[in-house]
């Protein structure tokens, strides 16, 4: 079904494709050599419009701005800075440790909430430190989703 909705793309710059043993993309995606990453953006446009796109945009900064406003008042935590888009960062705080310490207490705290399976938080390093990131963006992310992952964040750095 795929071959039947996109062949007949032919151009000379396509000339080349059946000579190799590579997949032929343009035969089953409107991509050739990279992803069509603009549909992702035209079609819930197109389908929904701007006025949708933007109320879900406003609710994944709402969130996410939730989000940095608990972890901020966390005394364990250190909020790297308020977020600019969806992604919130931040580190585990251990009172006289030094960043190889607090390096691996972030890393620990983000294996504990992986590990339950309920929500998914990723890492980076910044300056060479070991941060966690809660980023807001699926579109089935809601306000309990991200209260669970506040939750699961406060009690796995809960003393005791």
């Amino acid at each position: 079904m795929l071959r039947a909705a996109h062949s007949g793309a032919d151009a000379p710059y396509l000339q080349d494709i059946g000579e190799h043993d590579l997949p032929d993309f343009a035969a089953i995606s409107p991509e050739l050599t990279r992803g069509f990453r603009g549909l992702r953006l035209w079609l819930p446009l197109h389908l929904h419009g701007v006025a949708a796109v933007r109320a879900a945009l406003d609710e994944k900064l709402d969130l996410t701005g939730h989000a940095y406003r608990v972890l901020r008042a966390e005394p364990t935590l250190n909020v790297l800075g308020p977020p600019q888009l969806t992604t919130v960062a931040f580190r585990r705080v251990l009172t006289g440790a030094d960043d190889a310490a607090e390096d691996a207490a972030t890393a620990d705290l983000l294996r504990r909430v992986n590990a339950e399976r309920r929500v998914f938080l990723s890492s980076t390093r910044i300056a060479g430190r070991y941060v966690g990131r809660i980023s807001v963006l699926n579109h089935r992310t809601d306000r309990a989703r991200v209260d669970e992952a506040l939750d699961a964040i406060r009690r796995h750095t809960a003393p005791g």
